[in-house]
C-alpha cells in the first residue's frame, strides 16, 4: 500500500511539474501554442478573382500581367484544363454599351487535381476562393512582451517569423512562381516576415483566444 500511494505521488507530481512548465513564457511554448493556432488560421493560399469556368479573350491571352498567363501556368501544373470555343464576354460597361458579340475564348476548368486545391478562403474580406497551397508554422519566434495580467488572465504578445511545411509541388514550379509573385514570395520569404499574435495562459499552458 505504501509503494503505491508512493507510486500515484509521483505521477502526480509529474503531471503537476508538467502543467507547470507548459504555462512558463519560453520559446518552446509560445511555438507550440502557435502552431497550434496555425493549424487553425495559417493555411496560405493565392486568391483568384473570377469564378470557374473563367473565359480568357484570345486577344487577352498573352497579356503579360493579365489572367491568361496565370491560367496557363496553371494548366502546365495540370490544376486547370483549357478549351477553345466561343462566347461573349461580359465586361464591366456591359450596361453603358451593350454586350459584346461572340468572340473567340480560352475556356478555363478545374480538373480533379485543381479541386484539391480550390477553396473558399477563410479570414478575407468577401470570403473568396482560392487555391491553397501550404500550411504556416513557426520558424522562430523573435521576441514576446513581459507577461502581464488583464484580470486573472495573463497575456503576451508574440513576434515570430514563419515557414511553409510541405507545400504544395504545383506551387514549387518555376513558371508558376513567376505567374504568382505571391506564392514566390511566400514560400521564400516567410523566414524574413514577422508577424504577432496574442497569447494567453490557461490552465492548459499558453493559447491564442478562440483558438
Amino acid at each position: 500500500m505504501h509503494n503505491r500511494f508512493r507510486l500515484v505521488s509521483i505521477v502526480g507530481l509529474l503531471v503537476l511539474t508538467a502543467c507547470n512548465d507548459a504555462k512558463k513564457p519560453i520559446d518552446t511554448n509560445f511555438t507550440q501554442a502557435i502552431n497550434e493556432h496555425l493549424m487553425k488560421h495559417g493555411q496560405v493560399c493565392t486568391v483568384m478573382d473570377r469564378q470557374f469556368p473563367i473565359d480568357v479573350p484570345r486577344s487577352e491571352q498573352d497579356e503579360q500581367l493579365g489572367i491568361g498567363r496565370k491560367l496557363e501556368a496553371l494548366k502546365q501544373a495540370t490544376l486547370v484544363q483549357a478549351t477553345d470555343t466561343t462566347s461573349v464576354v461580359h465586361g464591366m460597361l456591359d450596361s453603358l454599351r451593350g454586350s459584346t458579340p461572340p468572340q473567340l475564348v480560352r475556356r478555363y476548368q478545374l480538373t480533379a487535381e485543381g479541386q484539391k486545391y480550390f477553396r473558399q478562403i477563410p479570414g478575407t474580406l468577401g470570403q473568396p476562393r482560392g487555391f491553397c497551397y501550404g500550411q504556416k508554422t513557426v520558424d522562430t519566434i523573435v521576441k514576446w512582451t513581459e507577461p502581464a495580467a488583464l484580470g486573472s488572465i495573463s497575456q503576451t504578445e508574440v513576434t515570430y517569423t514563419y515557414k511553409i511545411a510541405n507545400p504544395a509541388a504545383w506551387a514549387e514550379r518555376p513558371d508558376v512562381q513567376r505567374a504568382f509573385p505571391d506564392i514566390r514570395e511566400n514560400l521564400n520569404g516567410g523566414s524574413k516576415t514577422t508577424e504577432q499574435v496574442g497569447l494567453q495562459q490557461t490552465s492548459r499552458g499558453w493559447e491564442a483566444p478562440g483558438q
